[in-house]
């Protein structure tokens, strides 16, 4: 027999009850994620249940405000095991053998302040969606969310120029802050390429120069590899270059500033302008 209880807004106290009473483990799956509430799990959970995280990491949601890197600072501190998934839109949370699917995000607004709606559910459903969830986990195509990444990731956004700060804050971002209903209008970094350049090293950097001289924003594997004869000049000792590029891509997608679509195909998170 299957159980179903309405989740309505506010729902921040059913939340934190269920975190209280988990015994063993805490699968949490939200595109968005604040400090605030990633401290309302650390503060109401113990370092022996199993927890787990699935974020959308794009470094433009943490530079719009719309997700906080530090929250993610606060569940690696918490030994939370986190994975990004850039296509994620699913809000669901699992305690031992209940599950939350809603429409709020872990955000003060996707818990209190806005108007959100789902289900708490209870049963042999659960297993199902746990089994779905772990799947998602542990597919090896979604890149673990570590300490260097969320460090590299805070190290560009710290090299923002002043006046790109200035900008942003006088900014009307406010429909952005709280809901997902537009993450494609801020999917893109738009600090400046110069902040991003001054963090990388080496052949991460010589990589993202060669990205920036594709036009498209949507691009091919083979348009990378077009730059292999200057990335052999540059790096005459190396001879595995394609390789070498393949490695890159997978670094820049994993702090946020790419998307990999699949089937050789990428797609740029960052504008192109200074």
């Amino acid at each position: 027999m299957e159980n179903i209880d309405i989740i309505k807004s506010p729902w921040q106290d059913i939340f934190i009850n269920l975190l209280k009473s988990s015994k063993k483990e805490i699968y949490l799956a939200s595109p968005f994620i604040k400090e605030q509430i990633a401290e309302i799990v650390a503060n109401n959970t113990s370092k022996n249940i199993d927890i787990k995280y699935i974020n959308s990491f794009k470094l433009s949601y943490f530079h719009r405000g719309v997700s906080d890197l530090s929250a993610l600072g606060i569940f690696n501190n918490h030994l939370v095991e986190q994975k990004s998934v850039h296509n994620l839109h699913a809000k669901l949370f699992i305690f031992d053998e209940q599950a939350i699917i809603t429409s709020g995000n872990l955000t003060a607004g996707g818990l209190k302040n806005n108007f959100e709606y789902g289900v708490l559910l209870k049963g042999e459903i659960v297993k199902n969606i746990k089994k779905d969830y772990l799947s998602l986990f542990n597919n090896q195509d979604y890149p673990e969310i570590t300490i260097d990444i969320i460090n590299k990731a805070e190290n560009i956004l710290s090299s923002v120029p002043k006046e790109k700060q200035r900008k942003l804050e006088i900014e009307n971002i406010n429909i952005f802050k709280e809901t997902i209903s537009n993450e494609n209008s801020v999917e893109k970094y738009d600090g400046g390429v110069e902040s991003i350049i001054l963090n990388l090293k080496l052949w991460e950097k010589d990589v993202f120069i060669c990205l920036l001289q594709i036009s498209k924003d949507v691009f091919s594997l083979q348009d990378v590899y077009s730059f292999e004869e200057y990335l052999q000049i540059i790096h005459p000792n190396n001879n595995n270059i394609k390789p070498k590029i393949r490695q890159q891509l997978q670094y820049l997608r994993d702090i946020g500033l790419l998307e990999f679509i699949g089937g050789g195909i990428y797609k740029k998170l960052w504008s192109q302008s200074k």
